[in-house]
């Protein structure tokens, strides 16, 4: 029995160890199986993808996942994707920047300012990432969901020189220059004209300004910068050349209205520049406000002697005395002599010269410079004057007022009268030749002359008479070879007397002497 058992125990272990064989065989051939599978399916998403890979390329798509500016260009060709960006930076090469000013204002954008992007070279460095993706890559992508972590930034690149010449626009637009206030001498007075303040761009601040607002420029959003500017003001302002204008004008009114007092003895006048019409270099004396406004300046005046002939010629006519000559008249048998009368005259030349001087200057006070004057005739003139009493046929010399001589004469007749007045003795003739004077009337049969001798009509003297003013009257004392015509109205008008008599006037009787002829 233990034989039968023991066989029976043999056989079971021998069922046993078959299946375990069975099994591994089985999975050994089921993992083949799956290995096959797999390798085959893991080559169809390898010939998949880079199928897709190629795609790409050929279409230059860029991979799932790319992003420029924030832009997703995922599978996009590179046409596409640059529109797509250019679109997004549009906003910013677009976006209005205007700059303001009371004088007026200038929009523009980074675009017109010349600004430029590198989206070519952007595109280009997104299209390599799909041209350099690996298998891996690519099937992680196709199959897996994976994508692309590349994200690009475009750059703008602004034109400097754009922007400089755009503030330079500015700058010369909206830059002024100060204008300065101005004082002018319009004749009698100052005239001001007001300042204009300047104003100037802070060119620096504005051209970091426009640079801020370019960065920043949005189509979004228009951008406006206020331009900088600070005011420039002038060198002389208005309150300056008003307080200069006022200064000039005092300056000139104290100048002009300045009085100088002209004196005679204890008599007084006065005069000043502005009255006798002196001249003003009102611009020099603007000029000299301007220059130092906290001085009084000096005012120059403008003055000839000839500007005070009539204002000396009104004061002179106060003063002036003109002499009156000493005169003579016969009275009661006498000759009376009136004494003459000093008179004054202001010297006139002298005297415009003064006052001009001190006019003009600092003098205050001036002397008229008067002279005296003395008359045509003194007391001295009538020391000696004759005296013709034609009714009475006698010549009286009077010396000193008293009677020192007397001689009978003979006189004109009726026809041809000794004339009356005052006269003088002009030329002494010694032995005169005698000149017929009226051949055509009395003289008519006379000789043209008759020299020196007994037959002579003169005698051996003659005495012309003169007018007092000079000028011959032809009328003579003279002697006579008719010596019995003397005490008669005889002659032509001539005085005649003996010839011893007018011997002796003539040595008595100086040329000057005054005749008195009375009838």
């Amino acid at each position: 029995m233990l034989l039968q058992d023991d066989t029976a125990s043999a056989a079971d272990t021998g069922a046993t160890t078959a299946r375990p064989r069975r099994v591994r065989r089985r999975l050994l051939q089921a993992g083949t199986v799956l290995l096959v599978l797999v390798m085959g399916a893991a080559a169809a998403l390898s010939i998949t993808a880079a199928s897709w890979g190629q795609e790409l390329r050929d279409g230059e798509q860029l991979l799932p996942g790319v992003t420029i500016d924030r832009v997703d260009v995922g599978g996009a060709t590179r046409t596409e994707a640059t529109a797509l960006v250019e679109a997004e930076l549009a906003r910013h090469l677009d976006g209005s920047v205007t700059l303001t000013h009371d004088v007026g204002s200038w929009t523009t954008s980074p675009r017109e300012l010349g600004a430029t992007t590198d989206l070519d070279e952007v595109i280009a460095a997104a299209f390599s990432d799909t041209l350099e993706a690996t298998l891996p890559d690519l099937i992680a992508t196709r199959w897996f969901g994976s994508t692309s972590q590349l994200a690009l930034d475009v750059t703008i690149d602004r034109d400097p020189a754009a922007e400089e010449a755009l503030v330079a626009e500015v700058v010369d637009t909206v830059d002024l220059d100060p204008v300065d206030a101005t004082v002018s001498w319009t004749g009698d007075a100052a005239d001001v004209t007001p300042h204009a303040e300047g104003r100037e761009v802070d060119a620096a601040a504005l051209a970091a300004a426009l640079t801020a607002a370019l960065v920043d420029a949005d189509t979004t959003a228009d951008s406006e910068v206020e331009i900088p500017t600070s005011v420039l003001p002038p060198a002389l302002t208005t309150a300056q050349a008003e307080q200069a204008a006022a200064t000039t004008d005092a300056a000139v009114a104290a100048a002009l209205d300045r009085e100088v007092v002209v004196r005679f003895g204890d008599r007084r006048w006065q005069l000043s520049p502005r009255e006798v019409g002196a001249r003003v270099d009102g611009e020099a004396v603007v000029l000299a406000s301007l220059s130092d406004p906290s001085a009084t300046p000096e005012v120059p005046l403008g003055l000839d002697a000839e500007d005070l002939v009539d204002p000396v010629a009104r004061i002179a006519a106060e003063i002036d005395i003109s002499p009156v000559s000493a005169s003579v008249s016969y009275r009661g048998g006498r000759v009376e002599v009136t004494p003459e009368r000093n008179g004054q005259a202001v010297d006139r030349g002298n005297a415009r010269q003064l006052v001009t001087t001190a006019l003009v200057g600092a003098e205050d006070e001036v002397t008229l410079p008067v002279n005296p004057r003395r008359p045509a005739l003194t007391r001295d003139s009538f020391d000696s004057v004759l005296v013709v009493r034609q009714s009475d046929r006698v010549l009286e010399l009077h010396r000193g007022g008293q009677l020192a001589r007397s001689w009978p004469v003979a006189v004109g007749t009726g026809g041809s009268p000794t004339p009356t007045g005052t006269f003088v003795v002009g030329a002494k003739r010694f032995e005169p030749t005698w000149v017929n004077p009226a051949q055509d009337r009395w003289g008519a049969d006379l000789p043209a002359r008759i020299g020196p001798g007994p037959n002579n009509p003169l005698g051996l003297r003659a005495l012309n008479w003169n007018r007092p003013g000079g000028g011959d009257t032809l009328i003579r004392f003279h002697g006579t070879p008719n010596e019995d015509s003397i005490g008669e109205a005889a002659s032509n008008g001539c005085v005649r007397m003996f010839n011893d008599d007018v011997v002796e006037l003539y040595d008595l009787v100086p040329s000057g002497a005054t005749i008195l002829s009375i009838g």
